[in-house]
């Protein structure tokens, strides 16, 4: 992998293990987070709180979520990855399990913008990039 793709993966590890604190050291302190137009309550979140918010929304129905990179493959000088979203369901105590493209653009050396979408050529799309 390469040293972006460690990167953006070194933050998803450490959401993983609780460390919300180091994830958001490794994050850019101006994030920008798209989410996809199928998701409840999508939107664009522009800034650390707003990014904050986003995931809260999206993470808030779920117990122990976890964002696991299951392919990482860097696109132009971006990160595009399939991530294994997993959890347990909050009312119905299910486990959960879904899956997104996430394409990570850097600014400044640090994870900036996150577009994520539901299939690899819809994020390669809405990061406006092409393989």
């Amino acid at each position: 992998m390469s040293e972006n793709a460690d990167l953006v993966c070194e933050m998803y590890e450490a959401f993983n293990r609780g460390d919300v604190d180091k994830a958001l050291e490794l994050l850019h302190p101006q994030p920008e987070l798209y989410q996809p137009p199928e998701v409840v309550d999508a939107d664009t979140y522009i800034g650390l709180e707003a990014f904050l918010r986003g995931m809260s929304l999206f993470t808030e129905e779920w117990d122990d979520p976890r964002f696991e990179p299951q392919e990482v493959d860097e696109v132009d000088s971006s990160v595009l990855m399939r991530v294994r979203i997993s959890g347990r369901g909050k009312r119905s105590g299910l486990e959960m399990t879904t899956e997104f493209f996430h394409v990570w653009t850097l600014r400044d050396g640090k994870p900036w913008r996150c577009c994520v979408r539901s299939t690899r050529n819809e994020a390669l799309e809405a990061a406006r990039l092409s393989e």
